[in-house]
């Protein structure tokens, strides 16, 4: 298996991190009732945002042990972004891999479901995993094949649980 199908196996949700902005990856998506449409569609993309950064951020701090039951993951990700996410952390885990170093995004909301009162958001991103590599639980690099810079988009959902990424898709081509 190449490295761009592991990518894509195991960083389905490519680990987002730093460099996201000044939001805490940590913070709970605000759940208010806003005043007009265009406050309703800003709060969304804000929210949305904050998930898709947290998602990241779980996703960076589990590849460190390569724990899929990491409740962070849970957070900020569901459906087949959590499943793509705790698959790859699986795999690693039984390969005996971590993944360490730094992850960079830079996301862009280009829609926003319905207008009015929105439930859904979709992202584009360049995640850059360059300083984002697997190792050895042991130590040392697995190979010495460079990370990257990945078009990825996402699909962002209100549940019933606040906001959460329900898909991405790790592109082969650059950005």
């Amino acid at each position: 298996m190449n490295r761009c199908t592991e990518m894509v196996g195991l960083t389905g949700l490519l680990m987002v991190l730093v460099a996201c902005g000044s939001r805490t990856p940590g913070a709970t998506p605000t759940q208010s009732l806003p005043l007009s449409a265009s406050s309703s569609s800003s709060a969304a993309e804000h929210d949305a945002l904050v998930a898709y950064r947290g998602m990241w951020s779980a996703f960076v701090e589990a590849g460190k042990t390569s724990d899929p039951d990491a409740p962070d993951l849970r957070k900020y990700a569901s459906d087949d972004a959590l499943k793509l996410i705790v698959s790859g952390l699986v795999t690693n885990r039984d390969q005996r891999k971590v993944i360490l170093g730094d992850l960079a995004i830079d996301p862009k909301i280009t829609a926003v479901k319905p207008a009015g009162k929105p439930v859904e958001v979709s992202v584009l991103d360049c995640v850059n995993d360059e300083k984002w590599l697997e190792h050895k639980a042991s130590g040392g690099l697995v190979d010495d094949v460079p990370g990257g810079k990945h078009r990825t988009t996402a699909t962002v959902k209100l549940t019933a649980d606040g906001w959460k990424v329900s898909r991405f898709d790790l592109g082969n081509e650059s950005c």
